[in-house]
């Protein structure tokens, strides 16, 4: 099944909260850091009002035509951001023009008609000053700009009228109605709102803090996003079933602490189903034959949950109601004796296939009754001497041999007496349960792989990445028994299923 973009985006901040709320906290720290460090800031503001119709081309009925606001706006801002203005504003207050417009920020709404000059400075006097001067200055700019356009107008109708013979009545009109419009022209500007105050706009540790947090959040999702996407570790289904080109069986959730054995006992009834469905499936794939089935676990490397997986699938065959061998054939980190608490000295595989000992003295017979599976004896758990091991109540059976011991390199996995000894393990029991070493760091996968029918691969989330599971799956193809599916372990459980359980 493959997940959403909601939920892949979800369990990517999931795995990175601890990263995000460090950035965030970093966020809030480093900005109420800096504005400590920058010192107080004061902000003054004056308001230009801009004039739709200017009077003078109202008294002297001149119709502009239609005016739109936005573009009034527009200009208005547009001068504002020139240089002019706060190069007169310096010359009366001091300072430069380039350091006046650099603490002076311009804003303005269509709907209003006004402009904004914001100033912020670290003295309360000087912002008052810098921004009446600038807004000041602007309008006489203004003024200036629209006459001097009128003088070079009236200049050249003058020119006109001396060389002009005829049509002199009319150019002495225009030039009445320019020497108007020069008397009354104002740059369509007024200053209506200046600066009388300065207040304190910085520190402000509230709006600081949301500043530098917001600022932490969005660095943090880049940083999320880009680990993500360089970050091949298999994360879902998806992912596993993409790399391996076969179905995943089963989704484990995450398990208790030092739990070895969930299937049974008094974890039962949380993680008993999962694994039921995991023996279900994978007897449905083998499908109705005569002899027993021979399973191999294994994982791409080590860390994956592929002995806990293997004997709690055990546990769950047996509880359906088949005769189970698990077998511990990872001799090099062995660990089935362990988590059915059978002796760390009892003989095993190593010892079968050196031929020193019998099935029976290497054999444990779990029962599964109780609130932990316990581990006898098979040779001690002999009902009235007629050669049957006990059973467990409605459940079948389960035989667990240990490694025996541990031993590096593959002499026991090579060895011609294997298969023989897995054909014994075979005749007294329906599903034969091989716990294997990671079958990308050792060969012993590739040399059982001619005595057994299928293969699982267990997978654990986050850990493995896409890379090795292609490796894996290339390297089976050179295997006799097929890879039937894959576990995936270690997954973080989903709210909903986790309150269906809960309940």
């Amino acid at each position: 099944m493959r997940p959403s973009a909601a939920e892949a985006l979800k369990a990517a901040i999931r795995r990175s909260l601890p990263i995000i709320a460090a950035l965030i906290l970093l966020g809030i720290v480093s900005m109420n850091v800096f504005k400590q460090i920058q010192g107080p800031r004061y902000s003054a503001t004056a308001r230009v009002y801009l004039q739709p119709v200017d009077l003078s081309t109202a008294l002297t009925d001149i119709n502009p035509g239609f005016v739109d606001p936005q573009r009034t706006i527009d200009t208005a801002l547009t001068l504002a951001a020139s240089l002019e203005p706060y190069q007169r504003a310096a010359r009366r207050i001091g300072g430069t023009g380039e350091d006046l417009r650099g603490v002076t920020r311009v804003g303005g709404e269509s709907s209003a008609d006004v402009i904004a000059f914001t100033a912020e400075t670290s003295d309360e006097r000087r912002s008052i000053r810098t921004v009446n001067g600038v807004a000041d200055e602007y309008v006489d700019w203004l003024a200036d700009i629209k006459a001097a356009a009128i003088s070079k107008a009236i200049g050249q109708v003058r020119a006109q009228l001396r060389r002009s013979r005829s049509n002199r009545g009319e150019l002495q009109n225009q030039l009445d109605r320019l020497t108007v419009l020069q008397t009354l022209a104002s740059g369509g500007a007024t200053v209506i709102e200046r600066a009388a105050d300065a207040p304190k706009v910085s520190p402000a540790p509230i709006r600081d803090s949301i500043l530098g947090a917001s600022l932490g959040f969005v660095v943090a999702l880049l940083l999320t996003g880009a680990r993500e996407a360089f970050n091949t570790r298999v994360r879902s289904e998806a992912d596993v079933e993409d790399a391996l080109n076969k179905p995943v069986l089963a989704t484990i959730q995450t398990l208790p602490k030092r739990a070895g054995i969930v299937a049974a006992g008094r974890h039962e009834s949380r993680w008993g189903d999962t694994y039921a469905l995991l023996a279900a499936n994978l007897m449905q794939i083998r499908g109705p034959t005569n002899g027993p089935a021979f399973f191999a676990v294994t994982s791409s490397i080590a860390g994956e949950g592929k002995t806990t997986t293997a004997a709690n699938l055990a546990v769950a065959m047996a509880m359906r109601g088949q005769r189970v061998v698990l077998a511990e054939f990872d001799l090099r980190k062995p660990a089935i004796a362990r988590m059915f608490r059978i002796p760390p000295e009892s003989p095993g595989i190593i010892q079968l296939v050196n031929g020193t000992v019998e099935i029976p003295s290497t054999q444990w017979e779990i029962e599964l009754n109780g609130a932990r599976p316990s581990a006898v004896l098979a040779i001690r758990a002999v009902d009235g001497g007629n050669g049957s091991l006990s059973q467990n109540g409605d459940y079948g059976s389960l035989r667990v041999i240990p490694a025996g011991g541990m031993e590096r390199g593959a002499r026991v996995a090579r060895s011609a007496a294997v298969p023989e000894l897995l054909a014994k393990l075979g005749e007294n029991a329906d599903v034969v349960i091989l716990d294997t070493p990671p079958a990308l760091a050792t060969v012993e996968m590739a040399e059982l792989s001619a005595s057994i029918d299928a293969v699982v691969v267990v997978v654990r989330h986050g850990r493995v990445t896409r890379r090795s599971l292609v490796a894996l799956s290339r390297q089976a193809e050179g295997w006799r028994a097929d890879i039937v599916g894959a576990v995936l372990t270690d997954s973080p459980a989903e709210e909903d299923e986790y309150y269906y359980y809960k309940s």
